[in-house]
Parts: C-alpha cells; sequence; structure tokens
C-alpha cells in the first residue's frame, strides 16, 4: 500500500510559531471543582501552544473561552466561534487532577489531540478499536489464524456490541447527539448492504450540516486511517470546499479513492496538485504519482503507469512502485520489463521480496500468458503447489491495485489445467 499523508501531524504543527504563556486561575481552587467532562489530551505536539503553555497528556478540557467543552463537536465549535477574531487570544480551561489550569491562547489549532471523556464514551471507543481491528483481518484468515473470534461472531458481534453502547448512551443521556451519530456512522462499513450505504449517507449529510469545518476534516482523517473510506470520502471532499489548497488533505482523499477503487477520481485530485508542484514535499511527489500511475492502469495506459510508478520509485525507492510497474508489465505481457522491475524489487528491499514472493510470481505468471507462454507460467505456479489458500492470499495481495484481479483469475485458470 502506499504511504500515507498524516493529516493529525500537520494539525499539530500549524502553529508552533506562536507564543503562549499560562495565566493564573481567576477563581480560587476551592470555588471550582473538575467537571469531570471535557476532552482529554492524548497527545501534545513539540513547540506548540499547549506544550509551551505546560499542558501534559491527561489534562481535561473543560471550556473554550465562553464555550463548555463536552465533546469534539462542542469544542470544534467553540474554535470556529474564535476564528473570528484569530489574533485576539482565548482563555481555554483544563484540568490536571483538581487542580485548575488556564492558558491563553491564539485561536485554532492548539497542538494536541485529545478523545472525548466520560466512561460511556470510553466503552464506546473500546467497542469502535475491536470494530477496527477486526477489519482489517483478510478474509482468509477469518476461520484459521483468528478461528475462536470469528466463531464467536466476529464483526458482527462487534458491531452490535457497540451498537448496544451507543443505544444505552443515547436513551441514559451519558452520550451527546453528536456522539451518537458519528458511532453509528463509524458502524456501517465501506461493504456493507445497499440499505445500510444509503443509511450511512443520510447520517453524513446530517453530520456535515450541523458541524464545523475543522470538525468535519478531523473526523474524515480519523476515519482513513480506520480504514472507514466512505465516510472519509465524503467528510474529506466536503472540508476541502473551505480549505482547497490543502495539499495533504487533497492528497489523502486521493488515497481514500484509490482504496475505493474510484481510481479516475483520485488521479484528478492527482492532477490537482500537481499543478502546483512548489507546494509538495519530496513524498508529495510519490504519492502524487503513486495516484497517477494507478489511474494510468485502470484505463490501460501501462506505459503510463510505468513511467510515473518509476518517478515514484526515483524518490523513494518504495516497493509499492515497483509492484505497480510489474503489474502494469504483466497486463502488457512485457516479460522483459517485469524481469527488469523484479531485479530492482530484490534489490530495494530483499527482505520484504522474498516475503511477497507469492504476489512477484503471480504477477510472472500473468505476464508470461499475456507473452503467450501459458507452459512457463505454469511451471511458476507449481512453485506454490503445497501452499495453503492461494486463492484468497492473491486476492488480499491485489485487492488495491486496478486490473488486479486478471492475476488471480490467470493463477486460478493456469491450475485448472494441470
Amino acid at each position: 500500500m502506499p504511504k500515507r499523508f498524516s493529516f493529525l501531524s500537520f494539525v499539530l504543527t500549524a502553529c508552533a510559531f506562536l507564543c503562549v504563556q499560562p495565566v493564573q486561575a481567576q477563581m480560587p481552587e476551592t470555588e471550582r471543582r473538575n467537571p469531570g467532562r471535557g476532552v482529554r489530551v492524548i497527545e501534545v505536539a513539540p513547540q506548540g501552544q499547549a506544550e509551551r503553555a505546560g499542558i501534559q497528556v491527561m489534562d481535561l478540557l473543560s471550556k473554550y473561552g465562553k464555550f463548555t467543552v463536552v465533546d469534539h463537536s462542542s469544542y470544534y465549535k467553540a474554535r470556529e466561534f474564535y476564528l473570528k477574531t484569530p489574533e485576539v487570544k482565548v482563555k481555554v480551561e483544563f484540568w490536571r487532577g483538581h487542580t485548575r489550569i488556564v492558558i491563553e491562547v491564539f485561536p485554532g489549532t492548539i497542538g494536541m489531540d485529545t478523545n472525548e471523556y466520560g466512561l460511556v464514551a470510553y466503552q464506546l471507543d473500546s467497542a469502535m478499536m475491536h470494530v477496527n481491528a477486526l477489519l482489517p483481518i483478510p478474509e482468509f484468515k477469518r476461520m484459521v489464524e483468528f478461528k475462536d473470534v470469528f466463531e464467536k461472531g466476529g464483526l458482527p458481534a462487534a458491531i452490535a456490541k457497540a451498537n448496544e453502547i451507543i443505544d444505552r448512551g443515547e436513551a441514559e443521556g451519558a452520550l451527546t447527539a453528536t456522539q451518537v451519530l458519528v458511532g453509528r456512522i463509524g458502524l456501517i462499513l465501506d461493504d456493507a448492504p445497499e440499505e445500510e450505504l444509503k443509511k450511512l449517507d443520510a447520517l453524513l449529510a446530517e453530520f456535515i450540516r450541523g458541524q464545523p469545518a475543522e470538525y468535519i476534516g478531523y473526523l474524515g482523517e480519523k476515519f482513513r486511517e480506520k480504514e472507514h473510506f466512505r465516510a472519509a470520502r465524503e467528510l474529506l471532499k466536503h472540508y476541502l470546499l473551505t480549505d482547497p489548497d490543502n495539499v495533504s488533505i487533497r492528497l489523502n482523499l486521493g488515497y481514500v479513492c484509490s482504496s475505493l477503487g474510484l481510481w479516475a477520481e483520485a488521479e484528478a485530485a492527482a492532477d490537482l496538485v500537481l499543478t502546483h508542484p512548489e507546494d509538495l514535499s519530496p513524498h508529495g511527489f510519490v504519492v502524487a504519482y503513486q495516484q497517477k500511475a494507478l489511474g494510468a492502469l485502470h484505463r490501460g495506459d501501462y506505459d503510463t503507469s510505468i513511467s510515473f510508478a518509476t518517478k515514484g520509485f526515483e524518490i523513494e525507492r518504495g516497493t509499492f512502485e515497483l509492484s505497480v510497474v510489474q503489474l502494469a508489465a504483466a497486463l502488457s505481457g512485457n516479460v522483459t520489463k517485469f524481469n527488469e522491475v523484479s531485479a530492482r524489487y530484490k534489490e530495494a528491499d530483499p527482505d520484504n521480496y522474498e516475503s511477497l514472493k507469492l504476489k512477484t510470481d503471480s504477477a510472472e505468471a500473468l505476464a508470461l500468458s499475456r507473452s503467450g507462454q501459458d507452459e512457463l507460467a505454469r511451471a511458476v505456479i507449481a512453485r506454490w503447489a503445497q501452499k495453503d489458500r492461494i486463492e484468497g492470499r492473491l486476492r488480499n495481495y491485489w485487492r488495491f491495485y486496478p486490473h488486479g484481479n486478471k492475476v488471480v483469475e490467470n493463477w486460478l485458470r493456469l491450475a485448472q489445467q494441470k
């Protein structure tokens, strides 16, 4: 898979140049108590406003200016309000145990990441983490390496448990309306039935209508990281309406579209950022070239795909780019190009090359077949006669590549002709 841009690293460092000093609380400690609600600090960015003000991991943010903070929605809404006067500092209240801390910051990014504080909120987080841990486990492993988990219900059981927590939290008022909404969005998977996907679209529309742009972008990035790509796509697209020049988000949107098989949309995102090359880091170029290579591969323009993948490889020498070249060469029946890039693949990452030998051999078999050499292709697949669950492994290897299914279909065809 291609490397991903991190929106979190972007927002944590965005205001690193601002100077901040903690100020004294304006009320005696005896007159104020920890409210037991807010957003808990889980990461502090170096040189950000929060670090310079002395904020630490586990501090609880409970008030932003005149607004009480109870969840991420209220936090981002408060930030949005004060961004109307970005040059004026705002007082932000934290609690460290029973000690109240008030700092003054410029509106917007403070330089920290948080989670939503509360017993039921943490229970829901735990349940969602279980869902997200099961999500990337490939089908061919679910009833073997992870048999115990999936015999107990697997993903459906994990989703049902999370939904129970949401229902209870909503009925008891232990979760805010936005927490309930976000939870329900996160429990509709990309491969859900059509009726569920229609429900997801409605929930996303409801969320977008009621939330500030920064929270929409933040949640879009969170869903991208957790491989909830349909939700991430809608949220990131909407965020870019207010911040169209955000290169990091646009490249991440391209990655999300690629993961959904929307190759043309991903390529369009890359085209847009490449019109302003001065804004791209070396890694940004690699990501854009990956998306261009995949888009060309989808269209059957194999030479262009190879060209862009090679450009990306020359910057970071990543094996993903070489896999794209292997597939493009295989689909075009160019055995010479395939052998050339395979040698470079092995040289670039010999350890990983050996661990992904089945993937490489499957592409080689396709290259040979497309060049009219089925006998040699069958000799390649014969090397794997004793390997179990070949079809599942190959489908998992090639699922994120345009026409990757052709590799699997060719392998199965040759195996049946033995």
